[in-house]
């Protein structure tokens, strides 16, 4: 239940944000919200850009740890036979 009650909250905001926008009379506070996305957008973009590097980087660094542990595996075998 505690997930609906955060999607209606945040309907409920964008229904108020869109209104804002929408409404004429409340020009200073489109204004305001226009600046906060503009600004918001590219800190967003940013962050999402960052996790993906950090999942990335991970995912090398745990390929390149399995390689390495094979390759030690593979030169264990060899040594040992000869």
């Amino acid at each position: 239940m505690r997930g609906f009650g955060e999607l209606l909250i945040g309907l409920v905001l964008v229904i108020a944000g869109v209104g804002m926008l929408v409404i004429p009379q409340v020009a200073f506070f489109r204004e305001a919200l226009i600046i906060v996305i503009l600004g918001v957008i590219p800190i967003i973009v940013l962050l999402a850009g960052a996790v993906f590097l950090m999942i990335g980087v991970s995912d090398v660094r745990e390929k390149g740890e399995e390689i390495e542990i094979e390759s030690e595996k593979e030169e264990g075998g060899s040594s040992g036979n000869d």
